[in-house]
């Protein structure tokens, strides 16, 4: 699962900044001669344009935002899950939170080229989480079920740690030369291979969560089969 696409700041920031500025000047240019010919002075022209300018460039600011992702709902029916399975899941939800927000930190500080993909592997893992979370099938599982364990210690240790440890090496990528430098990048090969590791076991469960929906389709289907089969036969027997 690739991350939503992040929108760079020349565009959620230049964009806007180059629009508003190109409507504000034309505004005052077409008001400050009109202004100029009826004999009146360029004040109010000079806010008028000021006005379309920031007003322009603000709302094509907020269009062009990058939007975060939605946050997970779980299921309001409280009772239909295990006890503890609520908590275990709010819990890793929250721990989500947390480390996309860190991630966003880490990307505002403009980090080396090296490191986007990194950021984006843990984005996307911390996104498959959250589906996870939402999946009727997780919720219907106990908190002490091993998938669920897993997923807990993803979100509250494993990828914690991991995305401490990007923010702190991201530190010595950019100023640092010579030794520092190579470990850091060593450091950030380290920190890509984990979170490949762990995107694997992620997988491992995604696909035995289909696999389990896929069984039960499959019962589902059998069953109605058997059951308009039977309704068929009724007629003839009966008659």
């Amino acid at each position: 699962m690739a991350p939503p696409r992040q929108r760079g700041r020349w565009l959620t920031v230049g964009v806007p900044s180059v629009l508003g500025g190109m409507f504000g000047i034309s505004s005052f240019i077409v008001l400050g001669v009109s202004s100029l010919v009826g004999g009146a002075g360029l004040v109010a022209p000079l806010l008028a344009g000021l006005g379309i300018g920031v007003v322009v460039g603000g709302g094509s600011a907020v269009l062009l935002r990058n939007r975060r992702p939605q946050p997970v709902r779980l299921s309001a029916a409280g009772a239909e899950m295990p006890v503890g399975t609520r908590t275990m899941l709010e819990k890793i939800v929250k721990s989500t939170t947390r480390q996309r927000r860190q991630l966003a930190r880490v990307r505002r500080k403009r980090p080396d080229p090296a490191v986007k993909p990194v950021l984006n592997r843990a984005d996307a893992l911390l996104q498959r989480i959250d589906a996870l979370m939402g999946s009727t099938t997780l919720q219907s599982r106990r908190p002490s079920d091993a998938d669920v364990m897993v997923l807990e210690g993803m979100a509250a240790r494993y990828i914690p740690d991991l995305v401490s440890a990007l923010e702190d090496t991201v530190v010595f990528l950019a100023p640092s030369t010579g030794a520092a430098r190579d470990k850091a990048f060593a450091n950030l090969e380290s920190i890509d291979q984990q979170l490949q590791a762990l995107g694997e076991d992620i997988e491992r469960i995604e696909n035995d969560v289909v696999a389990g929906v896929t069984r039960s389709l499959d019962v589902h289907s059998e069953f109605l089969k058997n059951r308009l089969a039977t309704q068929h036969r009724s007629p003839l027997i009966d008659g």
